[in-house]
């Protein structure tokens, strides 16, 4: 009989036994996990609703250091790939207007309660508590030993330990060790999907404020990417979808001058605004600042704006307005730097940025360097954007590695 161990319970490791034992119904297959149950960051995604992925997949919806690589592999997920897997083990799934996946009842715990079940059904055995230290191989079995000495042995071993991000729910980043021990290394790992610190005075005064805009990312005056859709302005810098897309380039671009860009009114060109600011200016010239502009953006992003580039005092009458202020009005509403610091910590990131390089494995996910020995999930160096792409590649990768182990001939 052969025996399986996947180490690490997320949401790829159990893809992987449940794959492996849809594949080999007589194998005897392990998930070793080094909390006190499994799939506890699933929980967590898709602000309880779990997004389990997306109906458009494609490389660019990834960040990775092989995107030919990468390609090869997603060639092998089709979004099909996921509704079927969950379909078969008992979840219906949905998805909505933007291609996001969901479960149709719209409950995270109840897509763990699936899961569980088709665990026990197909009688998958969990240790929990169980935080693996070391592997080896020898004589054609992989030996597994743990923190408090207990031992396995198996035919196969699936690491799917996750990366760095989200160490309060248990992730240590103990897979790089244990695939390190096999001559696997990693890219430098940073957190992704994770708020932007940005440094600006301005920034505690307009703390909770969300706007609809467009924010860029700019690296030494150069435009890296940008995102439209409703920022969350902090006391510490920014946050909301656009600020987290973009914070996965930042481990890219470590020794560049960083700045976040805004655009108030991204439909809008530059002599528009302007145009509209000059009519505002001439429709009420014995207003003061603080009233004749209200209405454009919100009052305290306004006010900031103004003070900023010198249009003090805001109790001014608009007739006082200078053309060359109006310019700088619009041209600040069209681009409001603020320089950028770094992101907020590992505790705060969704996903990891980095890890085993994709050269490292093969198209069924077995290591380069040992035979039997597969990575999955977060562990590898494949990083989605927003949108269920992240739970895409963990599902997929563990139910190709699992069936792969699997079939996989016993040596």
């Amino acid at each position: 009989m052969k025996r399986i161990f996947i180490i690490g319970g997320g949401a790829s490791g159990i893809a992987a036994a449940l794959s492996a034992a849809e594949t080999a119904p007589e194998a005897e297959i392990t998930i070793l996990e080094g909390l006190d149950r499994i799939g506890k960051k699933i929980l967590a995604t898709g602000n309880g609703h779990c997004n389990l992925g997306n109906e458009i997949i494609a490389p660019s919806c990834y960040h990775t250091q092989r995107a030919d690589r990468l390609q090869g592999f997603l060639a092998q997920m089709p979004s099909k790939v996921t509704v079927d897997f969950f379909e078969r083990n008992g979840l219906l799934c949905t998805s909505d207007e933007a291609g996001r996946l969901y479960p149709y009842c719209k409950q995270a715990s109840m897509v763990l309660d699936v899961l569980l079940l088709a665990l026990k059904r197909k009688k998958i055995h969990i240790v929990c508590g169980c935080k693996v230290e070391s592997i080896s191989y020898k004589k054609g079995q992989f030996m597994i030993k743990a923190e408090h000495g207990e031992r396995f042995e198996g035919d196969a071993v699936i690491l799917t330990t996750g990366g760095k991000a989200a160490p309060k729910q248990g992730i240590t980043g103990a897979g790089y060790e244990l695939a390190a021990q096999f001559g696997h290394h990693r890219t430098a790992l940073y957190p992704c999907l994770v708020p932007i610190q940005c440094r600006h005075n301005a920034l505690r005064g307009l703390k909770g404020i969300r706007v609809q805009c467009e924010t860029a990312l700019c690296a030494d005056g150069e435009q890296i990417a940008s995102e439209l859709g409703e920022l969350q302005l902090t006391e510490y810098g920014v946050s909301g979808i656009p600020a987290l897309q973009l914070s996965c380039y930042l481990g890219q671009l470590r020794g560049r001058e960083l700045e976040v860009s805004i655009d108030f009114f991204p439909k809008q060109s530059e002599e528009a605004l302007l145009a509209l600011l000059q009519q505002r200016a001439a429709q009420y010239p014995y207003e003061s600042l603080e009233t004749v502009f209200l209405g454009l953006v919100h009052k305290r992003i306004l006010y900031a704006l103004m003070k900023e580039i010198g249009m003090e005092p805001l109790s001014r009458t608009a007739d006082s307005i200078k053309e060359k202020e109006l310019k700088r009005l619009a041209a600040i509403l069209k681009g409001w730097c603020l320089p950028v610091e770094g992101t907020l910590a590992w505790d705060q990131a969704q996903v990891t940025g980095g890890g085993i390089p994709l050269k490292e494995v093969e198209d069924t996910f077995e290591s380069c360097y040992q035979k039997g020995l597969y990575l999955a999930g977060e562990l590898l160096d494949v990083t989605g954007i927003c949108g269920g792409y992240n739970l895409h590649w963990a599902w997929c990768s563990g139910i190709i590695a699992g069936r792969c182990a699997a079939k996989e001939e016993e040596a």
